[in-house]
């Protein structure tokens, strides 16, 4: 991958994060303003995100789909500007071609009453996360960065991956089987 100088891993990892490939532009589908996810992921999210409401909860989007371009800004243009190195950046962002953003099955998460937590650990603290910890495998969303995860990722509290298809259990299967130590 052009600039970075690091072999993948022995289970196609690189600096801790599964391949993924791009969502095709036809599967996705805009559920408001300025976000896409595959429309399954849609359809529950926002099924998610009503039945939080109707406990009180406030769930808000802060990311969808993200284009390989994105996610190549993000890695290294932001890493740049931060002084991060790649292995630094990869704890925090996934480098392109390796982010569960880039399948538009993932989300980022966050509480609209404690906007101060997004994309922090603290979010971890929020209604919004007690209530995703208790409700959201109904609606087919699980953690993908928990603390101290196989992967070595920084551990995400909003960081949620949608696995209510046959193709996104494909997908994130190798994450499944590093957490649960299978060969």
């Amino acid at each position: 991958m052009a600039g970075l100088n690091t072999r993948l891993a022995a289970d196609g990892r690189l600096l801790g994060h599964f391949p993924y490939p791009e969502a095709p532009a036809a599967s996705l589908v805009t559920f408001a303003s300025g976000l896409e996810l595959r429309e399954e992921a849609a359809r529950q999210l926002l099924a998610m995100q009503r039945a939080a409401a109707a406990d009180g909860v406030q769930l808000t989007v802060i990311s969808a789909f993200r284009s390989l371009a994105l996610q190549r800004h993000l890695f290294f243009v932001v890493g740049a500007e931060r002084n991060q190195s790649p292995e630094e950046r990869a704890r925090v962002s996934a480098p392109p071609g390796f982010s569960e953003h880039s399948t538009g099955f993932a989300v980022d998460l966050g509480d609209g009453r404690s906007p101060q937590t997004n994309l922090s650990t603290s979010f971890e603290t929020t209604d919004a996360y007690a209530w995703l910890k208790a409700n959201a495998v109904r609606f087919h969303f699980r953690l993908s960065f928990p603390a101290q995860n196989r992967q070595g990722v920084s551990y995400e509290p909003w960081h949620w991956r949608f696995e209510g298809s046959t193709e996104a259990l494909r997908l994130f299967e190798p994450a499944h089987r590093l957490s649960r130590n299978l060969p």
